[in-house]
């Protein structure tokens, strides 16, 4: 595990190092937009108040809480993986500290599982949320309050829970012969 704890700190050394007055500003509006999967919330919502992303927007609502439930009320406690100003007191993160535990990013994790919901009905529609998430995700390395392989894993826990929550209502929808989804 200790590899892989120095290999974490070796690339927020190197993320670190791009702070700058120009970038900083930037970086703290996306972070602090991340916050409590707030953007997310909020891009649910607007999905689903227009008729025609309506069953997108429920998807990925469903995609995210499901994320919410298993990954910051289960996983991270589970887990319970310091932050690495924990971990390293000396580091700086410029913004005030989060509270909790660090494994799996929870920003990433809603990021990715709302995104990904929305890839697997609209690709098109999904891109400007690509660019967010990815922009969100590069915030909390750039502040060192998650590790690169707290990020990796929210990739990875949101994408799973958007093909999970895409399957169940699939299924659910086909038994009861009813179109949920577009496919």
């Amino acid at each position: 595990m200790s590899a892989i704890t120095e290999w974490d700190f070796s690339v927020l050394d190197v993320i670190s190092g791009w702070r700058n007055d120009v970038l900083t500003p930037v970086m703290k509006a996306l972070s602090y937009a991340g916050t409590g999967g707030i953007i997310w919330i909020a891009v649910c919502i607007l999905l689903i108040i227009y008729p025609k992303t309506r069953k997108i927007g429920i998807f990925a609502a469903a995609a995210l809480t499901m994320e919410y439930l298993l990954g910051d009320l289960c996983i991270k406690n589970l887990v319970a993986r310091e932050r690495p100003f924990v971990q390293h007191p000396w580091i700086d993160t410029i913004i005030s500290h989060p509270s909790g535990y660090s494994f799996p990013s929870g920003h990433t994790a809603s990021a990715v599982s709302v995104t990904a919901a929305v890839f697997i009905q609209n690709k098109k529609l999904s891109i400007p949320f690509i660019v967010l998430a990815v922009s969100i995700m590069f915030s909390r390395l750039y502040f060192c309050v998650h590790f690169p392989t707290d990020i990796l894993f929210g990739i990875v826990h949101g994408v799973i829970w958007a093909v999970v929550t895409w399957l169940v209502i699939k299924t659910i929808a086909e038994k009861k012969d009813i179109k949920l989804l577009k496919k």
